[in-house]
């Protein structure tokens, strides 16, 4: 955690970790009264009791995550890139998401926060955290049941790519049923590591052919050994955008968790996903807008 000033982090901690032990003796003492009394009533008051506990830890947690957000993140984002900016409220715009078209159907629950932003040599970057989701129906004898499932879960990043394209590319992992998802023509490049694990497809044959070099693709497969079955890759209008799936929520704080695991997970995050403009080589401009 060297160079991150902790403010009053300590401070807060300390204090909600207080609050904490207060509500904890009182569920105490209102789950042996609960027991005590026995019945109904008493077994009501010994869960709503366990109930409490997590909600509370929650709440004091959330309110320790505003500082942290505000006084401790924007410390860091500034180390790996130039003009970085860290806007907590904001995320990537749904219709950015949208026209990836790297996930077979349209989210139906749209999510977005912790917007990083910055540059890279000359490549102007930003990425947030996503989640989108799907709304399945099910018509049983009892009624109709709704359930939602996740398109994606993770980071979503976009850069400048310095080149307008015709078409749209597409590399999705390659599972079963992703020509489905999809939904373009296949391309047949000449790296058998790369097809194995990607189903590229392109709306525009020649030019994915010509975007996707040889050295290009080495590097996004050293890109894909780094975050194996995670990463799914669009090269859409003159932008990459890059969708890394993860389930862990960042940039939030615990109550019980040292500041410095808080600092060393969410500096990884953003060392890695800023190093993708050098490790795709972004800076160096071999094509020029039209």
């Amino acid at each position: 955690m060297s160079g991150i000033e902790s403010g009053d982090f300590p401070r807060l901690q300390a204090r909600y970790r207080r609050q904490w032990w207060i509500w904890f003796a009182g569920c105490a003492v209102l789950t042996l009264v609960g027991v005590l009394a026995a019945g109904v009533y008493g077994i009501g008051m010994a869960v709503l009791s366990l109930i409490a506990l997590p909600v509370v830890s929650a709440q004091l947690s959330k309110k320790l995550s505003r500082y942290y957000k505000s006084e401790i993140v924007p410390q860091f984002v500034g180390r790996f890139c130039d003009e970085g900016r860290y806007v907590p409220g904001a995320g990537i715009d749904e219709e950015v998401f949208r026209a990836s078209n790297l996930f077979g159907a349209p989210p139906d629950r749209y999510a977005t926060e912790d917007l990083i932003e910055g540059r890279v040599g000359k490549t102007v970057f930003r990425f947030a955290e996503v989640h989108a989701q799907e709304r399945r129906t099910t018509h049983t004898k009892n009624g109709t049941r709704t359930t939602w499932v996740d398109i994606f879960r993770g980071f979503f990043f976009v850069a400048d790519f310095n080149k307008h394209f015709r078409g749209q590319t597409t590399l999705v992992p390659n599972f079963w049923g992703s020509k489905w998802l999809a939904g373009r023509r296949r391309v047949q490049l000449e790296n058998p590591e790369l097809m194995k694990e990607f189903l590229v497809c392109s709306t525009d044959q020649t030019e994915a052919r010509y975007l996707l070099t040889p050295g290009l693709m080495e590097r996004i497969m050293k890109l894909w050994n780094r975050y194996p079955e995670q990463l799914s890759i669009s090269f859409t209008g003159s932008c990459i955008m890059v969708a890394r799936s993860c389930a862990a929520n960042h940039y939030e704080a615990s109550i019980w968790r040292p500041l410095e695991r808080c600092t060393e997970r969410d500096i990884e995050a953003v060392r890695g996903l800023t190093a993708i403009v050098g490790e795709l080589n972004m800076n160096t401009r071999i094509w020029t807008k039209e």
